[in-house]
């Protein structure tokens, strides 16, 4: 723990209840930030500098929401020429990550990565639906049916292509509402194989450049 002079502490208490932020008593008074929440966690502040602050508050919200609308234009421009090889190159990241070695099967909780390794599969492979099957995973205290209806509509595939359940005991709180979804290629040797090439051909150039 940070220890600061009365003074100090008494410095930081007044700026607070004049209505400073943490960020400006952190830069004006120049003690940790962990240091001066402490401090000010109980201090009540005036109604005439707890609008000030409500205002510059709301400023950094404004200012926050504008950088990301900023990021968020930036890329969806670079993305906007995406390729097919961009596209594999993504798939091979999801799988060097999150997918199986024994068969080609991918699995995750988060539907937006769970929608992607279709798309890329898809668009990347030339997989038909044909060869997408699901299965579930889930703890006991998710409704077997609104999964299999959420992960159906995330992956575009019928209900029929959900083939197995697995139910766990116990309960999951907040994490995972409709559990873990399997994406899986039915007879993908051979896409399994290449996406393993291409990891191997990564992992070699990328240590060849780290030992020249």
């Amino acid at each position: 723990m940070n220890k600061i002079s009365s003074n100090e502490r008494d410095r930081i208490i007044t700026l607070r209840k004049e209505g400073y932020s943490i960020p400006e008593i952190v830069e004006i008074s120049g003690s940790a930030k962990t240091t001066i929440q402490r401090y000010v966690r109980t201090v009540a502040i005036p109604p005439r500098f707890l609008k000030r602050l409500k205002e510059k508050q709301g400023g950094a919200k404004v200012r926050a929401y504008g950088l990301r609308t900023n990021v968020m234009e930036e890329a969806r421009n670079a993305l906007s020429n995406m390729t097919q090889r961009d596209k594999l190159l993504i798939l091979v990241g999801i799988y060097w990550g999150e997918g199986t070695k024994k068969d080609f099967s991918i699995i995750n909780s988060d539907p937006f990565l769970i929608q992607t390794v279709v798309h890329c599969l898809r668009t990347s492979l030339h997989i038909p639906k044909e060869r997408l099957w699901l299965s579930l995973r889930m703890h006991t205290d998710i409704s077997i049916s609104r999964a299999k209806k959420f992960w159906s509509r995330t992956t575009g595939l019928p209900l029929k292509k959900i083939t197995r359940i697995e139910v766990i005991e116990g309960k999951k709180k907040g994490k995972l509402p409709y559990g873990m979804c399997r994406v899986r290629v039915q007879s993908g040797i051979r896409e399994r194989l290449l996406l393993q090439s291409v990891i191997s051909l990564i992992g070699k150039e990328s240590a060849e450049r780290l030992v020249s």
